[in-house]
C-alpha cells in the first residue's frame, strides 16, 4: 500500500528524528523502516552499506530498511499483526520519495506476511 508523501512527512516527524536517522548513513538517499504494533514501535531502521560483521556479505553492498528493520527487532514471532512502514527520505532537504522495495525485499516481506503474521507494508511514493 502506498503512502502519500505529506503523510509520509507528518508521520516521521511525530515519530522519529529526522537528522537521528540520516545522520548514522553516507548514503544520499535514506530509506527509514518502522515496524509498529499497536499504535507503538517496535523498531526503526534505515539503509546502511554493510560489511560482514553487519551481515551484507560484501563492504560495498548496503543492508536494505526492510530487512535491517526486521534483523534489528530479532524475534520473528513479534512480527504477527504488526505494520511495516518504509519511507525514502534525501539527506540534504529531507524530501520525501519513492520507496518501494526492489525484488528481493519483496519476496522476504512476502515470507513475513504469509509465515510470519506481519499484516501489511505501506511504504512512500
Amino acid at each position: 500500500m502506498r503512502v502519500n508523501r505529506e503523510t509520509a512527512k507528518q508521520l516521521i516527524a511525530s515519530q522519529i528524528s529526522m537528522k537521528t536517522v540520516t545522520s548514522k548513513t553516507n548514503l544520499k538517499h535514506v530509506h527509514v523502516a518502522m515496524l509498529m504494533k499497536r499504535g507503538k514501535i517496535l523498531s526503526v531502521a534505515s539503509n546502511v552499506v554493510g560489511s560482514r560483521k553487519r551481515g551484507a556479505g560484501f563492504d560495498d553492498r548496503t543492508i536494505h530498511a526492510e530487512r535491517a528493520v526486521i534483523k534489528k527487532v530479532g524475534d520473528v514471532s513479534k512480527l504477527y499483526g504488526a505494520t511495516l512502514i518504509v519511507i525514502r527520505v534525501t539527506k540534504v532537504n529531507y524530501e520525501v520519495g519513492n520507496s518501494e522495495p526492489c525484488h528481493s525485499c519483496r519476496c522476504h516481506l512476502e515470507k513475513c506476511i504469509k509465515s510470519y503474521g506481519l499484516k501489511c507494508i505501506y511504504y512512500s511514493t
